[in-house]
């Protein structure tokens, strides 16, 4: 209804204005500027989104807000050509936009305590214009499907395209027909937003001359006290400060969540907002190194921040600065399309491939595989941990390539590349997975003693020890990590000969 109020006061807007030029009434287009300024015909961001975001599960913890057209006519995007470029050198973008949507929101039920992994991921967005379900099974090399009487199509890449109506898609990974079919139905008969209070904010932050990108989880009760308390103990930059740690463990239980917010320019500006049920005073200079520490612990971390500029405001903690391009490839890697392979299909040769178009398209594909490594490789260089975050993250982005065309070595070579850096990944998992078991003889020597709000944990008596068995299971990843870039390494220098001598042309 709210649509179709705003279509139908836009259409009496230019019939009104039309008049008034007719009439060449100074008095009449005085009356029409200030209609036209009032409430009654203003748009807000969120009335932007709501169609949208209604289709958003209630176990949704996190969103992406993102108001693509808004993207795209910035100067940046304008000067760096990211809708020209074709979508298959997408990741040379800091972030992948499809040019055939208006707005997107990306949603996920993130599990915070196991290194942000994902238990299922979807976007839905507004489309300029439909694309065919056969279009995108062909070009991602799936099949149609009819899910709960709607058109969809399945795809390799373990995600499902649904066309929830006209001008509105929706995709979901994983590719669980059952969960697929439950969560249409919901968007069919959903007439509001059931997502937290938290992540409806975080759609009010993307507005007209703001950001035009917000991304938003929802930490609300996602503390552990005994792993609070831990953490705090073991920081390197509180030290051990035993009155600063109970101060901030207070303040801390009442996390309710971070919103990072990027408004594009001639440059990226972004900042990141975490939001306390309590005044934020007394992290006084912590603020910031906690912030990277904690972003560090989970894998999760941005160069760039070190640069930005804090500060305390009410009960949040506020950093912002510039956003370097890979910053935002960083960032938005936690949290993205569940494929990109589908878009710009009208550009797209469905037939069989050519020999040219093959090298052509296998070409593309291995300097998007090289791009994503150098770029994961960079990272790395200067940071000693093996951060199982990116690693899968890059991987799936490899995974989700597009594949249409492009030689069969070829994709096995970037299989492999993705393979490898999981293992990476999963060995740092391993490592901590070993360490708890290590430490697990350790979890009875906690001593109980609760504050006058019944809510603080004392000091293990052995952390001392759990802090070694991490050290050195870390050590035995870092191993893994060594030897599997050298296995990347000889895989890319092989492929690259062996596409060179096959198609006549530099790989």
């Amino acid at each position: 209804m709210k649509f179709i109020r705003s279509l139908s006061i836009r259409v009496f807007s230019v019939s009104f204005f039309q008049l008034a030029w007719n009439l060449r009434s100074k008095a009449l287009m005085m009356v029409t500027a200030c209609l036209l300024a009032s409430p009654l015909f203003a748009v807000s961001a969120k009335a932007q989104f709501d169609d949208l975001l209604k289709r958003i599960p209630s176990s949704a913890n996190s969103l992406v807000v993102i108001d693509v057209t808004a993207m795209h006519a910035s100067p940046l995007a304008r000067k760096d050509g990211w809708l020209k470029k074709h979508e298959a050198a997408y990741v040379e973008r800091p972030i992948y936009l499809p040019p055939e949507a208006d707005k997107i929101i990306l949603a996920a039920q993130i599990n915070m305590s196991n290194e942000l992994r994902e238990n299922w991921e979807l976007a839905v967005m507004d489309l300029k214009e439909p694309i065919p379900m056969r279009s995108i099974a062909r070009a991602e090399g799936g099949y149609v499907d009819s899910i709960n009487g709607l058109h969809a199509a399945w795809t390799p890449s373990d995600a499902y395209f649904v066309r929830l109506n006209t001008s509105v898609m929706g995709v979901m990974h994983p590719a669980n027909r059952q969960a697929v079919s439950r969560w249409a139905e919901f968007g069919r008969n959903s007439d509001s937003a059931v997502v937290s209070p938290y992540l409806k904010q975080a759609t009010k932050r993307v507005r007209s001359g703001g950001p035009q990108i917000a991304m938003a989880i929802d930490l609300n009760d996602i503390a552990l006290p005994h792993q609070l308390q831990e953490s705090l103990e073991q920081s390197e930059v509180l030290k051990g400060n035993k009155t600063k740690i109970k101060e901030l463990f207070d303040v801390i239980s009442g996390i309710q969540g971070a919103t990072f917010t990027v408004k594009v320019g001639s440059k990226a500006e972004g900042e990141l907002r975490i939001d306390f049920d309590s005044d934020t005073a007394k992290f006084s200079n912590f603020a910031k190194p906690l912030v990277l520490e904690v972003l560090d612990k989970f894998g999760a971390y941005v160069e760039d921040l070190e640069k930005w500029k804090s500060e305390l405001q009410g009960k949040s903690i506020i950093l912002s600065g510039t956003l370097s391009n890979d910053g935002m490839r960083r960032v938005f890697s936690i949290l993205e399309i569940p494929t990109t392979k589908f878009s710009e299909l009208k550009d797209t040769d469905l037939s069989p491939g050519s020999p040219e178009a093959v090298a052509k398209a296998s070409l593309t594909y291995f300097k998007s595989v090289t791009v994503l490594t150098e770029d994961l490789r960079k990272y790395l260089k200067t940071h000693k941990d093996n951060h199982s975050v990116y690693n899968e993250r890059y991987a799936r982005k490899i995974d989700r390539l597009p594949i249409l065309n492009v030689d069969e070595d070829l994709l096995d070579y970037g299989s492999q590349v993705a393979e490898t850096l999981r293992s990476i990944s999963l060995a740092k998992r391993g490592a901590g997975a070993r360490a708890g078991v290590r430490n697990s003889s350790l979890y009875g020597n906690y001593n109980y003693n609760y504050d006058s709000n019944n809510n603080y944990y004392s000091r293990r008596s052995n952390a001392s020890v759990k802090i070694q068995n991490q050290t050195e299971e870390r050590a035995r990843a870092t191993g893994v990590r060594f030897t599997s870039w050298k296995e990347i390494e000889d895989a890319t220098a092989a492929i690259r000969r062996q596409m060179t001598k096959r198609y006549q042309i530099e790989f």
